[in-house]
């Protein structure tokens, strides 16, 4: 199970700041209808102040654990709007961020959440 686990907590939150950056981006690259450029700019948001999160290695950063839960509930978050758009007749936006929810997943299931690098 830990030999698929390629990636460190630290590229992890590169790799996450990147794709919450994305996120907020793709509206105006893609041109979403307003209700998907709300929602893509809140979630890269929430996407940015996660991978934050794993820069911290002071006592009071969040727990390691914690930010696997996170992770897992933006990718929830992720699907969810993407069906949501999708059902509102946003195909863009719902294509997009399905398509981000399905990277954000792939990388939590190839990190080591561990806080050795």
């Amino acid at each position: 199970m830990t030999s698929l686990r390629l990636i460190s907590l630290p590229a992890h939150g590169a790799i996450e700041l990147l794709a919450g950056l994305v996120t907020m981006v793709a509206p105006f690259v893609l041109g979403f209808g307003p209700a998907g450029s709300v929602v893509a700019v809140a979630l890269g948001a929430v996407i940015v102040g996660l991978s934050l999160a794993t820069a911290s290695t002071e006592q009071g950063s969040m727990p390691i654990s914690a930010h696997f839960a996170f992770d897992r509930g933006i990718v929830i978050g992720l699907l969810a709007a993407g069906l949501v758009l999708g059902l509102a007749g946003d195909a863009v936006a719902a294509l997009s961020l399905s398509l981000i929810g399905a990277a954000l997943l792939l990388l939590s299931l190839s990190t080591r959440y561990s806080a050795t690098a």
